[in-house]
């Protein structure tokens, strides 16, 4: 049984012990994840600590061994982990002893093995899914809302968060202690909520760029594709200008959204690709009303896109001070980071979705990224494969490029496979350890890192757990049937 109440109210204890050391001059290291949720998490806490004058440092990593391996103990006299640690506390243990920690992650804690000066904050410790209710963002916003007045302002960047990591798939719409924040957001007017269709940059790029820009859900042949694009929007039967000044998604009548939704389904079905897909551009959408007109960062989407861009293009520290509030010259780098990004990306899938590239195992499909794919970005194209609709959805995708000596990979599974059973965090976290690597994550989306000669022996193990937990699951009905 959820235990909400309680987790919020310990929230409040975290927060006394960060506002303790922080009245007494301590020097504090803030260390998160590279991601979207990542940067949204360091983000709400640098704005936080920096209105209270604080002593802090922000680090972004993109693995544990990253901050590790450069981590002096006691250095600092409290060091707080965002979107990172609960999957390693056993690695933790041996190497922070002497400065206090604090961990903010929404991950399943795979040990339990801490130190007494050790906090560790985590919504699966309260019987809380972290997966799908509430994201690391989330959990910094609960804890860090405690220290300011005003804290209703980082609402926003922690909503963004919970959109980063996809917390609105399905139905496209944030719930769990997401949706609390966000009535937050919606009382003290920083956040707008409506219904309507999900399109990058609606209220501020023309129709056909907002729909070319729109890379979740990934639709085959029209994202990156300006011009299939311009042919879908005019075949809606759309003006595309009033007078000289582009339209956009937002200036759309009811009608001409209904048009325009059915010409992507009718596009999408002429080159042989699922309607269904089409579904997942309906939702919700949610307004940033403090960030301009027009602004790329009034839409939480695009804002968390345009994160995600930062933390995966080298370019973390860019993506911290946009989440922590700056704007102006930094914006617009900011912005041609993600024009970068997004070129990159969609180079990447035209090759990926050719015929050939996928192996279909017994029980998982395997994307061998390789060379071709940039180990940062191989979570992000994972995610835009599985949101295509490519893959059956009785098969996890398993996606990897070589990182050196290492593989990087990166596993999505269906919510029909998740609802019937199969956890990939814990899949991964076995099947790496089996061969000496690293794994974890959520049930729906996960990953590893394993040494590049004993990826085929770790794609075997993945394939058997796999199948095992299939199998598992399709004998509960008949199990059910026969108790009556």
């Amino acid at each position: 049984m959820q235990r909400v109440e309680e987790f919020i109210r310990s929230a409040r204890d975290v927060a006394g012990s960060i506002l303790d050391r922080v009245k007494s001059g301590s020097n504090l290291l803030v260390v998160g994840h590279n991601d979207a949720d990542g940067l949204s998490s360091l983000g709400v806490a640098g704005g936080v600590l920096r209105e209270l004058d604080a002593y802090f440092v922000l680090r972004c990593v993109r693995k544990i061994d990253d901050f590790l391996s450069g981590y002096v103990d006691g250095e600092f006299d409290l060091v707080v982990m965002l979107d990172m640690g609960s999957g390693y506390l056993n690695e933790l243990y041996d190497r922070v002893s002497k400065s206090r920690l604090i961990i903010l992650d929404h991950h399943y804690p795979l040990h339990l093995k801490q130190r007494p000066n050790w906090e560790h904050y985590n919504p699966h410790l309260f019987e809380i899914d972290g997966s799908v209710e509430i994201s690391a963002s989330g959990v910094t916003y609960l804890v860090f809302k405690n220290l300011l007045e005003e804290y209703y302002k980082f609402a926003p960047v922690a909503i963004v968060g919970a959109l980063g990591d996809l917390q609105d798939r399905g139905n496209r719409k944030l719930r769990g202690l997401n949706r609390m924040i966000l009535e937050e957001g919606i009382k003290t007017e920083v956040i707008k909520v409506a219904e309507t269709l999900v399109l990058n940059g609606r209220t501020f790029r023309p129709i056909h760029l907002a729909l070319a820009s729109t890379y979740n859900p990934f639709l085959p042949s029209l994202s990156g594709n300006e011009g299939a694009c311009l042919s879908v929007v005019t075949s809606a039967g759309i003006e595309l200008r009033d007078g000289d000044v582009w339209r956009t998604v937002a200036d759309l009548s009811d009608d001409e959204v209904r048009a325009l939704y059915n010409s992507i389904i009718a596009h999408m079905v002429e080159n042989g690709y699922s309607s269904n897909i089409a579904s997942e551009l309906y939702g919700e959408i949610y307004e940033f009303t403090n960030e301009e007109e027009g602004s790329s960062l009034r839409d939480g989407r695009e804002f968390a896109t345009l994160l995600n861009a930062c933390g995966k293009g080298d370019h973390a520290w860019l993506g911290i001070a946009i989440a922590m509030g700056e704007r102006g010259r930094l914006l617009d780098k900011a912005h041609k980071v993600l024009e970068n990004y997004r070129s990159a990306l969609a180079k990447v899938m035209e090759k990926i979705l050719r015929p050939g590239m996928l192996e279909h195992m017994y029980n998982i499909v395997v994307l061998r990224g390789g060379d071709m794919i940039d180990p940062k970005q191989v979570s992000s194209i994972a995610t835009l494969l599985s949101s295509s609709h490519s893959l059956p959805l009785d098969k996890p995708l398993i996606a990897f490029a070589y990182d050196g000596d290492q593989v990087k990979v990166s596993a999505r599974a269906s919510s029909e496979l998740v609802e019937g059973g199969l956890d990939l965090g814990a899949i991964m976290s076995l099947s790496a350890a089996k061969y000496g690597g690293r794994g974890g994550g959520h049930k729906v989306a996960a990953g590893a890192e394993v040494q590049a000669d004993r990826l085929t022996l770790f794609l075997l193990e993945v394939d058997r757990l796999v199948g095992e937990s299939i199998k598992e699951r399709r004998k509960t009905p008949e199990a059910t049937l026969e108790g009556g």
